[in-house]
């Protein structure tokens, strides 16, 4: 287990083990305390690290302002996936809150396909609301997570594609052999930028089945929601070098595995 440290023993750790120079130390001090130590540096060193040797980091001379300002720009392409997932969530709620009601309110579904729906949605956390019955579906579906949500769509992408289909009606990247895994991909994106973990660490820690790193649907993710309002080029060429940087911490991490 790690120890706390203080903000001066985290600067001089940070001196010491990641060679990076502090101008002020009152100023660096703030920051650390503003933007969170493991944030930032989790973030940045994906940027900064060159090598690993003896299970540890290796990373050239830096100042401390860089690994900040790569950690900002990480939270500004952050808010605006943000902003695009609230939509998205907002639109795909909105439309499995109609659908889905039709099916159970309309009498439309057999009773074992209805009792399992019902039973999916009263496993759901939906606060101030009596135990859910089968009636007003749309109000308790309307109240789930995306995560809650997405166990419903999964539960149509095998039994009622058709209508999984009309609620996904213009997103293609949602209509393809590995949707489940599309969706799967994107409610870990939101949980983590939506709890302020970087992006970088989303895309640089994405393990394969041998222990090995490859974001390579994660990629196809970030493109996917920021083209829902793609029209900001200062976030295009963020997300590219960000895309860039965790491609060759990857590179680094698997070439220890191979080693």
């Amino acid at each position: 287990m790690k120890q706390f440290k203080s903000l001066d023993e985290q600067i001089d750790y940070l001196h010491g083990s990641k060679n990076i120079e502090f101008q002020d130390r009152g100023i660096a001090k703030n920051i650390l305390l503003d933007c969170n130590y493991y944030n930032l540096i989790s973030c940045s060193k994906i940027k900064f690290a060159t090598n690993i040797k003896n299970g540890n980091h290796v990373y050239n001379k830096q100042d401390f302002n860089e690994w900040h300002e790569y950690f900002l720009m990480d939270c500004k392409v952050s808010e605006h996936l943000m902003t695009n997932l609230i939509e998205l969530e907002r639109i795909i709620n909105s439309r499995a809150a109609y659908y889905i009601g039709e099916l159970i309110e309309n009498r439309v579904l057999g009773n074992r396909d209805r009792n399992e729906i019902i039973s999916i949605i009263q496993r759901a956390e939906v606060e101030k609301l009596p135990k859910y019955t089968g009636e007003e579906t749309w109000k308790y579906i309307s109240k789930m997570t995306f995560g809650e949500l997405k166990t419903l769509l999964f539960w149509l992408i095998d039994r009622r594609k058709n209508v999984y289909y009309q609620i996904i009606s213009g997103y293609s990247h949602l209509r393809h052999a590995n949707t489940k895994n599309r969706l799967n991909d994107i409610v870990q994106l939101r949980n983590f930028i939506f709890h302020f973990t970087p992006l970088n660490i989303y895309l640089a820690y994405s393990y394969r089945y041998d222990g090995s790193l490859d974001n390579t649907y994660r990629k196809e993710t970030i493109d996917f929601i920021y083209s829902l309002s793609p029209d900001n080029e200062y976030i295009k060429h963020s997300i590219a070098e960000i895309i860039e940087c965790s491609n060759r911490f990857i590179k680094i991490k698997n070439s220890q595995l191979s080693s």
